[in-house]
Parts: structure tokens; sequence; C-alpha cells
């Protein structure tokens, strides 16, 4: 078995400087002017964060649906865009795709999973995930909202990684990918901080079949660790 890194993640951070000014008197102002020129200075504070502002929609009380403004903390994970849904496609002259448009194909699942969860809408995995997978995150999703909560997954990419892809045959596809995981949950009401849980590995096998209308994932299933994860 080969290992293959799935994508490299790079980590933003926040960045800022403080400059320092200093007036000078006239040259005539004496020792008492001097004083207080180089006097010590007070000591700079950062910049204040800005939170991440981002919309869910909520039904209201009458059942209409409305828009709720959920405030995150800055270092919260947002997808900056998720993937327009891109189908699996078979190399040519063959009914299988290569080993990297699957790795592609696992990534926006990821990231479709991420914004799934943290906008409440279970639209964006059914491009993906189909089956008792698909049912059972969008099940948990809408009890999410009842309870008026979302969850910010991070998904780590600098340490994830395929371990192997297996092509059982035309319209099957096994992966054991080693993903860390960890997660934040924020109330959609007033957007406090409910708690959370820390990076944490799940190695898994996933299967991936093909369709009439494409390729989607049909199982996961879940190992001790480390499994066959480093």
């Amino acid at each position: 078995m080969t290992e293959r890194s799935q994508r490299e993640g790079c980590a933003g951070w926040f960045k800022w400087m403080v400059a320092t000014f200093i007036a000078l008197i006239s040259a005539g102002g004496g020792i008492a002017a001097w004083a207080t020129v180089f006097r010590p200075q007070e000591p700079q504070q950062p910049p204040p964060s800005t939170p991440i502002v981002i919309n869910i929609q909520t039904e209201g009380g009458s059942g209409e649906e409305t828009r709720t403004e959920v405030v995150l903390p800055e270092d919260v994970f947002v997808p900056t865009a998720v993937p327009t849904p891109q189908p699996i496609v078979n190399q040519p002259n063959t009914n299988r795709p290569s080993e990297q448009d699957v790795a592609n194909f696992l990534y926006e699942a990821v990231v479709a999973e991420t914004a799934a969860y943290l906008y409440l809408d279970g639209s964006y995995v059914s491009y993906y995930f189909t089956g008792v997978p698909l049912s059972v995150m969008q099940s948990e999703i809408i009890d999410l909202a009842n309870q008026g909560v979302i969850v910010a997954k991070l998904y780590d990419e600098t340490q994830s990684y395929i371990y192997d892809i297996r092509f059982v045959n035309d319209s099957y596809i096994e992966v054991d990918s080693c993903e860390i995981w960890s997660l934040e949950m924020y109330s959609v009401w007033d957007s406090s901080f409910l708690g959370g849980e820390p990076p944490a590995l799940f190695p898994q096998t996933i299967t991936i079949e093909q369709f009439s209308n494409g390729w989607f994932i049909t199982n996961i299933a879940f190992y001790e660790v480390p499994a066959f994860c480093s």
C-alpha cells in the first residue's frame, strides 16, 4: 500500500504591525523638553479581532423562513466557497476514474460536509453522499436546526491523508483514509459557545459506488485508533 497526501493545507494567521512615532521639539527646548519627548511610551495594544458573521436560514414561529445572523470567532473555519459539485469523470476508454479524481472528490465532500453543518443545510452533502451516510447527516442537521445549534467542523488538511485507494471493480471503490477532525458548537440565537471536541484521528474506509447518475459515497466504516494510520 502506498501513502498519498490528500491535499496540502495552509494556515492563515492574523498579522499586525505596531508603528512608533516620536515628535521632536526645537533644539532650544532644553533638557526638560527632551525628557518630555523621550518619556516611556504606553504599550501598544493589538487591534481588536474581527468576528465572522454568517447567515443561517431558520424557520420562524409561524412557519415562515427567516435568516438569522450568527457571529463567530475569527479563528472558526468557514469555507470561503463550497465547491460546485463536480462528478467524478471516468478516464478515457475505461469505466474508472483516476486516483487523483477520487482524492479531489473526497476533498470536495469534506468541504460540503463542513458547510452543511455550519449553515444547517443538508443539500450540500446530497451531491456527494447517498444511502445511510446521507440519511444520517441530514437527520443530524435537522435535529441541530431544531435545537438552534450550528457545528463548526475543522478538517486538518495538514495531518489528514489517504492511505490507500482500491478499485474493487468498475463500480466500486474503497478508500482507506486517516482524517483528523475537531469541532465547536454555537447557538444560532445568541452566538454563544456551547462546547466542542479537540482534534481526534478517525481511521475509516470510505466506499464510493457508481450509479447511473454518477459516483456517490455509500458507506463509511470507522476503526479504533490507530488502525492503518501512522
